[in-house]
């Protein structure tokens, strides 16, 4: 009978070093993050033969892409993948005795185009993907963009970089960004947190251990007051949205510049989504699956009042000593 089996497939430099490397990797670390920073990924490495502080030393600049593979997993001795994507190397980490490397990437290092302070630059009424676009384009890289779009009165970049630029944007207007694999990817979380969940867990029988959940119970708002005296048109525009989950709660007021009703009643619902979405969170470690990764929805079950859809915000995959994840949740709001 085949066993089970784990590994990667290693590609530095465009070029394919699996064969050499394999006998010398004893684990992976893989950290995939929903929004407002970037993935990493570490291998780390036995050097008894100081390869790695002599002819097998990564360059500078070099590229690094890591692909989990599995083998019989499920007993049926097919092969699965879980590619992880285009990394920049950022870090070689060299340590003795005993002789022991790690080698670091960061799916989009310090010196990439997005992090680069570059001149001032404005646009005036035009559409958040279109900013977006101009951003990818200079930095050369691709756009992936799954949102509705927004209309953007003006926007002013002085002095910052255009990936911190671009997500202040986008979190003013309700959006996640992320910058991973040659890309710059921006979602609406709410989109995503209306999927089917990829997986149900049961908290007692699903292998979860290291459970540890966090429930906010006074900084909580029940419903949101938009008002805002429009000078121009010598009108007030003034909208409600309320969480009906909610008995009860605090009132938040936002006093922020709209131009109509149906702009207002928008604003009102991102600024109470904005406040309550971290209410409940839960950070646990479980048994590794390739289909635990960010943006994805997860059903806890067996765990009391922290039962119900959690999306994933952080999930780090291990690989060494076997495979487990540890996982970062928050619960999905309903309705909004």
């Amino acid at each position: 009978m085949l066993a089970r089996h784990l590994g990667a497939k290693v590609i530095i430099a465009g070029t394919d070093v699996t064969k050499d490397l394999s006998p010398f990797l004893e684990g992976v670390t893989y950290e995939d993050v929903l929004s407002g920073e970037t993935d990493t990924v570490e291998l780390e490495l036995d050097d008894r033969f100081k390869r790695f502080i002599g002819a097998w030393f990564p360059q500078r600049s070099d590229t690094l892409e890591v692909e989990l593979i599995r083998e019989n997993w499920q007993g049926d001795g097919r092969e699965e993948a879980l590619p992880l994507g285009l990394f920049e190397l950022d870090e070689v980490e060299n340590n003795f005795p005993p002789y022991t490397a790690k080698i670091k990437g960061n799916s989009c290092s310090s010196n990439s185009a997005l992090r680069q302070v570059d001149e001032s630059k404005s646009w005036e009424n035009v559409k958040l993907r279109q900013i977006a676009q101009d951003i990818a384009d200079a930095a050369g890289v691709e756009l992936f963009y799954d949102a509705e779009d927004v209309e953007i009165k003006r926007a002013e970049r002085s002095e910052v970089s255009s990936l911190s630029f671009l997500k202040k944007l986008c979190a003013d207007n309700g959006l996640a960004l992320k910058a991973a694999d040659g890309k710059i990817i921006i979602f609406d979380e709410e989109r995503y947190e209306q999927q089917e969940p990829v997986a149900t867990l049961d908290c007692e029988l699903s292998g979860v251990k290291n459970f540890r959940a966090t429930a906010t119970l006074t900084e909580i708002y029940r419903k949101c007051e938009v008002v805002y005296k429009h000078g121009q048109k010598d009108e007030q525009i003034q909208a409600t949205f309320e969480d009906k989950t909610k008995t009860s709660g605090k009132v938040l007021k936002v006093n922020q510049k709209v131009e109509t009703q149906a702009e207002a009643e928008k604003l009102a619902r991102k600024k109470l989504r904005e406040k309550n979405k971290d209410e409940i969170k839960i950070n646990l470690t479980t048994v590794g699956r390739f289909i635990f990764l960010s943006g994805h929805v997860i059903e806890l079950t067996n765990c009391g009042f922290y039962e119900g859809r959690y999306l994933i915000e952080r999930a780090r995959h291990k690989i060494g000593n076997g495979y487990e994840c540890d996982l970062e949740l928050r619960k999905c709001l309903t309705g909004y």
